[in-house]
């Protein structure tokens, strides 16, 4: 008697075995990661995609306000970097109460002092959008000597529709000189800007001050060949970039004194932060009017010892400023000068006059500003007009 084959083998080899052809569907369902005999999975549910743009159902869906946190008042010194206490120029609030998404094309403008800006911004349905407005300022702006009124244009709209907004407002730019201090000095390291060692003006002061130096050689904190003589005989690097630094900062103050640069009180600054902004005079103005108070011959000088390669900071103390410069690369030994002794004072007495200072400020009111430091904070000289 012969007997029935309970399944039919496949022809096929795993492993080069001859594997039964229910076993192969056993072990495709298995790969299927199901146990054999068991329900098929739920298939996973396909991704929502995101909401596509279109136009609100009605108008008054949207909604915008533009505000003016500096009151319109622009101070072109601050308007680059990130100031410790400043505003952008106009702020703009979008208010998406539809329930659709929305894609809005936002412009600015200050009519003849700045470049357009623009940007596009999505807004999600019941979404509330704020965005700083700041166009980026034209060269002019940074020659403008006086407060001047101008205009601010803010436009918006939703591409592929009639929907828009478009608000003018008036708004001031200030001189490019003054300078909004903020509260309790808090934007002090920007008085950086004024100092502007590529300034035609300070090039001409430095040049000047060759010829109150021996051999002309004004070489920052390069020190000469060994084989040259030392100043005063010292031979320690140290003290005699120390010397060196002492005799060029002599030179350059000899230079300021020959012009005659005399102490003149401050320019008054007008709008609404008076009290806390002040007009600092540019070196070009200071060295070609031959008049300035101590801020603006401190940035003067600093401009000089900055163009020189060293580096130069500016000290604040309650109702008054001084220069000093550091006697070596990254030395924490400063040569402080007053320079208020102009024109009749010596350079002997700048430094009596500045320790003074030193002496009888208590530190917590004596701010020490670096511009090597504020350089690498990104705050650069003022544009050359």
């Amino acid at each position: 008697m012969s007997s029935k084959p309970l399944f039919v083998l496949d022809a096929r080899s795993v492993g080069g075995l001859l594997v039964p052809a229910v076993l192969l569907l056993g072990l495709a369902h298995a790969g299927n990661g199901r146990a054999w005999g068991a329900d098929p999975a739920p298939a996973a549910p396909a991704p929502v995609p995101p909401s596509a743009p279109s136009p609100p159902d009605s108008p008054l869906q949207v909604r915008y306000r533009l505000d003016l946190p500096g009151r319109g008042e622009i101070f072109p010194a601050l308007a680059t970097g990130v100031p410790a206490e400043y505003w952008p120029v106009a702020v703009l609030t979008i208010v998406n109460s539809s329930t659709h998404p929305l894609v809005e094309t936002v412009s600015a403008e200050i009519h003849d002092w700045s470049r357009v800006s623009a940007q596009t911004v999505y807004i999600a349905p019941n979404e509330t959008r704020t965005l700083p407005l700041s166009p980026e300022l034209l060269p002019q702006a940074f020659a403008n000597g006086e407060i001047h009124p101008a205009t601010l244009e803010v436009r918006a709209s939703i591409p592929g529709t009639a929907l828009s907004y478009d608000e003018t407002r008036p708004v001031y730019l200030h001189s490019v000189s003054d300078f909004y201090w903020g509260d309790k000095f808090s934007n002090a390291e920007y008085i950086a800007r004024w100092v502007t060692p590529h300034d035609p003006a300070v090039l001409q002061l430095v040049s000047s001050a060759r010829t109150y130096v021996r051999r002309g050689r004004l070489a920052g904190y390069e020190l000469p060949s060994k084989s040259a003589p030392a100043a005063g005989g010292l031979t320690d690097p140290g003290s005699r970039t120390a010397a060196q630094v002492q005799n060029e900062a002599r030179a350059v103050f000899a230079a300021m004194k020959h012009l005659g640069v005399s102490y003149v009180d401050s320019i008054a600054t007008y709008g609404n932060f008076a009290s806390k902004a002040e007009r600092v005079r540019l070196p070009r103005e200071t060295l070609s009017m031959n008049g300035a108070n101590c801020i603006d011959m401190s940035v003067a000088f600093a401009s000089a010892m900055e163009n020189l390669g060293m580096e130069p900071v500016i000290v604040l103390v309650p109702g008054h400023a001084f220069v000093g410069v550091r006697v070596g690369r990254h030395s924490p030994q400063i040569l402080y000068l007053d320079l208020t002794v102009l024109p009749d004072g010596t350079f002997e007495s700048a430094v009596a006059r500045a320790q003074s200072w030193l002496n009888k400020t208590p530190k917590g009111k004596l701010s020490l500003i670096d511009v090597a430091a504020a350089r690498s904070h990104q705050i650069y000289p003022m544009p050359p007009v």
